[in-house]
This record gives structure tokens, C-alpha cells and sequence, in this order.
């Protein structure tokens, strides 16, 4: 019964080890100097324009679109000005508003409540 006890000991120190030395040295670990993938940036452009089905991506000198987050309605709409973009609320206080079609890579669509951004939808926009 004794070499019972030993083994399960054995067998939970084992495993409590594997489980640190996988978590490895979280604390000194440098951030990750990659970009995130679900930040949406304005203007875009197209990588390659001749191509049937183009691909956009951050123009350069591109903005972070969540700046607008937060932020009054009109002070939104300086910002996306100041770096070449347009705001077109789609969405006002939870109700759908209607919105240009055409594909626009220059064009913030957000959701608003109380004219203040609270959801940036995309960038370019279009069906």
C-alpha cells in the first residue's frame, strides 16, 4: 500500500512540474512587437489594383480607427479628417440609418449612442 502512495505522489509532483515548466518565464516575456489583427486602420489601399479580387490594407500613415471610440461625434469626425478619412454613422441610439454604398476607402462606418462613437463597424463600407 505504501508503494501505492508513493507512485500517485510521485505521479502529482511530476505533473505539477511539466505545468510550470510549460507556463515558462510569463514575466519577462517582451511584448509582442507584431500587429494586431483586428485593429482597423483608415485610409486603406489597395495592394495590388489590378487584380480580380483586390486586397486592401493600411494605407501608409494609416490611423487607428479606435481612437474614435468614445469620442463625440464631431470631435470623431476631426480626427478622421485630419488623417483623411470620413465617419458615417450607420447605426444611431440602436437604429439603422441609411448609408452611401459605394466602396470607399477612405470611409469610417460607426455606430453611435447619444452622439458619442461607441462601435467602429469597418472601414470602406460597400455591398
Amino acid at each position: 500500500m505504501r508503494w501505492l502512495v508513493a507512485v500517485v505522489a510521485v505521479a502529482v509532483l511530476a505533473a505539477g512540474s511539466i505545468a510550470l515548466a510549460a507556463r515558462g518565464d510569463e514575466e519577462n516575456e517582451k511584448p509582442s512587437t507584431g500587429s494586431e489583427l483586428a485593429t482597423l486602420k483608415c485610409p486603406l489601399e489597395a495592394i495590388d489594383p489590378n487584380a480580380a479580387e483586390p486586397e486592401y490594407r493600411p494605407a501608409k500613415g494609416a490611423f487607428d480607427t479606435a481612437e474614435l471610440l468614445d469620442k463625440p461625434l464631431t470631435d470623431a469626425r476631426s480626427i478622421a479628417q485630419r488623417n483623411g478619412c470620413e465617419v458615417v454613422v450607420s447605426v444611431a441610439d440602436g437604429g439603422g440609418l441609411r448609408v452611401p454604398l459605394q466602396f470607399n476607402l477612405r470611409r469610417i462606418y460607426v455606430y453611435t449612442e447619444k452622439d458619442v462613437v461607441t462601435e467602429i463597424e469597418g472601414v470602406g463600407g460597400g455591398l
